[in-house]
């Protein structure tokens, strides 16, 4: 039988990472905020306005997580919504001046998550990493 905890140290370290980010996020005045958010803040904050369907199709989640999710950012005031013009059927979202003022606290967390994440390791041992984890994500694509 192989059997290992590979997976199981996966998600604690992600359980440990979002323990950091919602502290963070809520020390900076950002209370309500979840990890959950991060990617599509990311997209709206260094992409400009997006689609549902293009936030969707470029974080890999269902439209209808997204929807959820954009729905809390805009309860929170991150987000606003309009009509696409050139295509009724779609909705476009762009950042308002609160979630646009979030740029440097979201800058912030990510460069200290990332340095925690990495701390001890060399170049190439993040390299090598990286590369493994991409592939073990490929393997569960297809679920």
């Amino acid at each position: 039988m192989k059997v290992d905890n590979t997976i199981s140290m996966i998600g604690k370290i992600k359980d440990g990472a979002n323990v950091i980010i919602v502290r963070e996020l809520e020390a900076r005045g950002h209370a309500g905020l979840a990890p959950s958010h991060g990617e599509i803040l990311m997209i709206l904050l260094f992409q400009g306005e997006k689609t549902k369907t293009d936030i969707a199709n470029a974080i890999g989640r269902e439209r209808s997580t997204v929807t959820t999710l954009l729905q809390k950012l805009d309860r929170l005031g991150y987000i606003e919504s309009r009509i696409n013009q050139e295509d009724a059927r779609s909705t476009i979202v762009s950042l308002t001046e609160k979630g646009l003022g979030m740029k440097k606290d979201f800058i912030e967390i990510s460069e200290l998550i990332y340095d925690r994440q990495y701390r001890g390791m060399t170049k190439k041992q993040i390299e090598s990493l990286r590369v493994c984890l991409t592939k073990m994500q490929k393997n569960f694509k297809d679920v």
